[in-house]
């Protein structure tokens, strides 16, 4: 049985000043194991398992199918996403789930419903490197979660955040959790756009927790590997009423 992992002090100040925090080795192996099995079982033409070759996008044509996006490099395998492994494989994880209440409240956190899926970035190959743009998320949610199921080298494609973004945008909102952005929002957006990010590779197990106006994006993926990463957010249990509040001051 893996032991619980918790936030030590200066990761909760780090979470709280930066907007993110990446714990290593938190998933269960056979799980991710399971859900590697899942991904490839479920994979479209003409992705092969055992050759790389067909692994290097983009897709030649795109899919609005909802259990199987797919869309220049990006393939979002959202069919698993309400089976109970997957659930134990990442919000009921019981490292995820304690760190979780660390940062929203013990006994706070909605059950479950289901995970966002297994969201996959393709090898560019010799595509000319290509610049970073982020996002905010525009669905109500607390606290997201990105785990990799598999390894994520450096440039790799993994989770990309713009560290203290969120103590810029979270007060530019008109509420907490909806996306309402203030005028000023639209043109921070554009300025920060082009300043450094933080790649957050890692290795199968790993898990990004960051905050929900974080400003974040998925990686270009410079490597020969599938970028693999299961993504789930955390939501309070009074959301509905929370949602609509002003920011906190």
């Amino acid at each position: 049985m893996m032991k619980i992992q918790r936030l030590t002090t200066e990761e909760m100040a780090h979470f709280k000043e930066q907007g993110y925090v990446i714990k290593r080795g938190l998933l269960d192996p056979e799980l991710m194991a399971q859900a590697r099995a899942a991904l490839w079982a479920g994979a479209p033409a003409p992705l092969q398992r055992d050759d790389p070759k067909t692994w290097i996008g983009p897709f030649a044509e795109t899919s609005d199918d909802p259990n199987s996006v797919r869309n220049g490099f990006t393939w979002k395998y959202r069919a698993p996403g309400s089976d109970l492994w997957m659930k134990q494989l990442l919000p009921l994880n019981p490292s995820v789930q304690a760190i979780a209440e660390q940062l929203l409240g013990v006994g706070t956190l909605q059950p479950p419903e289901r995970l966002r899926g297994i969201y996959c970035m393709l090898p560019e190959g010799d595509r000319p490197a290509q610049p970073y743009h982020f996002h905010i998320d525009q669905h109500p949610f607390h606290l997201g979660v990105v785990a990799y199921i598999d390894d994520v080298v450096p440039n790799g494609g993994g989770f990309s955040v713009w560290p203290g973004t969120h103590r810029i945008f979270y007060p530019l909102f008109e509420t907490q959790h909806t996306f309402t952005p203030k005028p000023e929002a639209q043109a921070l957006l554009k300025e920060i756009d082009g300043q450094p990010h933080v790649d957050c590779h890692g290795k199968a197990g790993d898990v990004v927790f960051w905050h929900h106006r974080l400003g974040h994006s998925a990686g270009h993926n410079r490597s020969r590997n599938i970028r693999q990463a299961i993504l789930y957010d955390f939501k309070h249990q009074d959301l509905a009423r929370l949602q609509e509040l002003p920011p906190h001051e």
